[in-house]
């Protein structure tokens, strides 16, 4: 069960709100803060961080499953790498780690992929569903790939993981 919390708004109201609100409502303050270029990039890189944990905790407190999480995180991440650089080891910003973790979450082989896609009209609506959620994972690496090596095994898979979008629903 979510926990609740009493809070105060801007016009001395007194309301309650479960925590996964609080959580979300910081989590889309800090992302709208990493997105401000009028900040230098040492500060927004730190609001990046805060976003990613606090759609962590959103999530642990409202019970959400793990996808919704890895989704916000890869947006987060992408656009550090992007907006950034790519830092191999860098918590935020390597691109490489970045793209595995993507590739674990997904779960599936690129076959898998592929074969559900190719009939996904007689797909279960959870099976459509997760179709769906590996394309929202794999579009904000479009923007990253010319950041891998060109002879990077990442890259090469990266590429063969993209081709796979516009089968997706």
């Amino acid at each position: 069960m979510a926990r609740t919390r009493t809070y105060l708004t801007a016009a001395g109201e007194t309301r309650s709100a479960d925590f996964w609100q609080i959580w979300e409502a910081l989590r889309e303050l800090a992302v709208g803060r990493m997105y401000d270029d009028s900040q230098d990039a040492e500060t927004r890189l730190i609001w990046a961080k805060l976003a990613i944990v606090a759609g962590g905790q959103r999530d642990a407190s409202s019970g959400s499953a793990p996808a919704r999480t890895l989704a916000d995180e890869v947006s987060v991440r992408a656009y550090a790498v992007r907006e950034f650089g790519a830092v191999p080891g860098d918590e935020i910003r390597d691109a490489s780690e970045l793209c595995e973790t993507v590739f674990r979450g997904i779960g599936m082989s690129r076959q898998d992929v592929s074969a559900e896609a190719a009939a996904r009209q007689e797909l279960p609506r959870d099976r459509m569903l997760r179709l769906r959620r590996v394309k929202n994972l794999l579009t904000p690496l479009r923007s990253i790939m010319d950041t891998l090596g060109p002879d990077d095994p990442v890259r090469l898979e990266l590429s063969a993981w993209l081709a796979l979008i516009p089968e997706v629903p």
